[in-house]
Order: C-alpha cells, then sequence, then structure tokens
C-alpha cells in the first residue's frame, strides 16, 4: 500500500525530474508498481507523478516564453516546437 507521505515524495521527485528508479529506491515504491501506474494507471500514485512533473514544466514553460518574449531566438525556436506538437496532438 502507497503511503500519503510516498504519494507527496513522488510529486516532488518527479518535479525535480528524478528517474523512476531513482524515485523508487528514495520512496521505498516498487520500481515495477510505479512504472505501471506512470503508464498505465488512473490512481492516486499516477497523479501524483504527472501532477508533479507537469507543474514543473509548466513552470519552465512560463519561463521559456518570457525568454522568447524579451527576443531570444533559441526560446522563440522552442515555443514554436512547442505549438507544432500542440497543435498535431489536437488532431
Amino acid at each position: 500500500m502507497i503511503t500519503q507521505e510516498q504519494l507527496l515524495q513522488v510529486k516532488e521527485l518527479a518535479s525535480l525530474f528524478f528517474t523512476v528508479e531513482q524515485i523508487s529506491l528514495l520512496t521505498r515504491v516498487d520500481k515495477e508498481l510505479l512504472k505501471r501506474e506512470i503508464t498505465f494507471g488512473s490512481g492516486e500514485l499516477n497523479q501524483a507523478y504527472w501532477s508533479g512533473k507537469l507543474e514543473r514544466e509548466k513552470d519552465i514553460r512560463k519561463e521559456l516564453f518570457d525568454f522568447a518574449k524579451k527576443g531570444s531566438p533559441q526560446a522563440l525556436e522552442q515555443v514554436i516546437t512547442h505549438l507544432e506538437e500542440m497543435n498535431e496532438s489536437e488532431q
């Protein structure tokens, strides 16, 4: 059984982009269970992992947009790539 503390740890570690193996070792959540939940699950463990990872990615993208607005050509290129990926996912 996964505890509330483990869920919080999974979320935090995912937000810091630790690998699945590292998260498993640090939280003592079985690696295969964690992988299954990330890939196929819809429960609390899945939510903890993906919300941690995606919330951090959101923060990074906000900074990326700020750099693009300030004229960074590399940031603008990445923003365009994200837009293209978004457009493709809508089809």
